[in-house]
C-alpha cells in the first residue's frame, strides 16, 4: 500500500516537471516566433528598401549617361564653333603700331567695316548691319568692361578680321563702312596719358600705383598678415573662417588708408582708379572717392614675382588682340 502511494506521489511530481518543461518550452516557442515575426517584417522592409535602392541607382546610372552624351555633344558643338586663330596682349606701342598698319590699308570699294561698342553692347545693338556668323558670335564670346573694336575687311581678301578689347572705356559706338578702317577712337584710347591710380587688391598684398601712360609716378605696397584659404588642424571652419575674414578688413582699413592719402595729393591730376583682383577688397579700399573706376582682369603673376612695379603700368596700359 505504500509502495503505491510513493509510485503515485512520484508520478504526480514527474507531471508538475513535465508541465513545467512544457510551458518553458510554450515559451521559447512563443518568443522565437516573436523573433522570426520580427525577421521577416524586416526582411520585407530591407527587400522594399533594397528595391527603391536598385530603382534610384538605376535612375541615377541613366541620368549619368544622359549628362554624358549631354557632354559630348556640348563639346562636339563646342568644336564646331569658330574659334580664334591667335590671341596676344600688346602694349601700347606695340598696339600702335599694328592701329598704323591697319589705318593705313585702302580699298577700292566701301567694304572696310569698323565697329566700336561700348561696354554692355552688342551687334545686335545696330539694325540693318548684318555680320558674319563666326565673326558675331566671337565678338559675342569675348568678355572686356571696356567694350571691343573690330576691324573687318568684308572680302576677305585682305587681312583676318581683328577684333580689340582696348585699355580704357570706348565711348562713342560707331559703325562704319568705307575705303579705310576708322582707327581714330581706338589710337586715342592707346594714346590716353593722364594721371590715374591702380590698384592690385589682393588679401596680405595690395599694390597702389600713381601712374601716367609713360612712367610711374609714386606707389605703395600694403602688405598684412592675412591666413590662407584652408587650415590644417582642430580648428573649426567657421572659426577659421571668421578669423580670416577679420584679417581681411584689417587688410581692407589698413590699404584703404593708403589709398586715400596717396590719391590725396593728386587729386588736381587724378582720373580714373583702375582696379584689379578681389572685388569686396576693392570695394573696401576705393569706397566713397569720387573717381571713376574701371574694373579689370590684371595677371599680376609677373608683378608679384619680381616686384616689377613698372609692369603694372605697362599692363593696364596693354589691349587684347584676337585674330579670326
Amino acid at each position: 500500500m505504500l509502495g503505491g502511494l510513493f509510485n503515485r506521489k512520484e508520478q504526480e511530481r514527474k507531471i508538475e516537471l513535465l508541465q513545467t518543461r512544457i510551458n518553458e518550452l510554450e515559451y521559447e516557442n512563443k518568443s522565437l516566433s516573436e523573433r522570426l515575426s520580427k525577421q521577416a517584417v524586416r526582411a520585407k522592409k530591407a527587400l522594399s528598401e533594397k528595391q527603391v535602392a536598385d530603382l534610384a541607382l538605376k535612375r541615377a546610372e541613366e541620368r549619368i549617361d544622359t549628362i554624358e552624351r549631354e557632354l559630348k555633344n556640348l563639346k562636339e558643338e563646342e568644336d564646331a564653333q569658330p574659334s580664334v586663330r591667335d590671341a596676344v596682349t600688346l602694349t601700347a606701342a606695340r598696339a600702335s603700331d599694328l592701329l598704323f598698319q591697319i589705318g593705313s590699308l585702302r580699298s577700292r570699294n566701301d567694304d572696310l567695316l569698323t565697329v566700336y561698342l561700348r561696354p554692355e553692347e552688342t551687334v545686335n545693338d545696330f539694325d540693318g548691319f548684318e555680320l558674319d556668323n563666326s565673326v558675331k558670335y566671337m565678338m559675342a564670346r569675348i568678355e572686356s568692361p571696356t567694350g571691343i573694336a573690330l576691324f573687318y575687311d568684308l572680302k576677305s581678301t585682305g587681312m583676318a578680321p581683328q577684333i580689340v578689347a582696348p585699355p580704357f572705356m570706348i565711348l562713342e559706338s560707331l559703325w562704319k563702312l568705307d575705303y579705310t578702317f576708322a582707327t581714330t577712337q581706338l589710337q586715342a584710347i592707346l594714346d590716353f596719358d593722364h594721371v590715374i591710380c591702380i590698384v592690385l587688391a589682393h588679401a596680405g598684398e595690395t599694390f597702389i600705383v600713381i601712374s601716367d601712360r609713360e612712367r610711374v609716378i609714386e606707389y605703395k605696397i600694403v602688405r598684412s598678415s592675412v591666413k590662407e584659404k584652408h587650415t590644417k588642424g582642430g580648428m573649426s571652419q567657421r572659426r577659421f573662417e571668421r578669423l580670416r575674414d577679420e584679417d581681411i578688413r584689417h587688410h581692407g582699413d589698413k590699404a584703404r588708408s593708403v589709398f586715400d592719402a596717396l590719391i590725396a595729393g593728386y587729386k588736381s591730376e587724378l582720373k580714373l582708379v583702375v582696379a584689379s583682383g578681389e572685388h569686396n577688397l576693392i570695394k573696401m579700399i576705393t569706397q566713397d572717392n569720387d573717381f571713376p573706376l574701371l574694373l579689370r582682369s590684371i595677371d599680376p603673376k609677373a608683378v608679384l614675382e619680381k616686384q616689377n612695379i613698372d609692369k603694372i603700368r605697362v599692363l593696364v596700359w596693354s589691349s587684347r588682340w584676337y585674330v579670326l
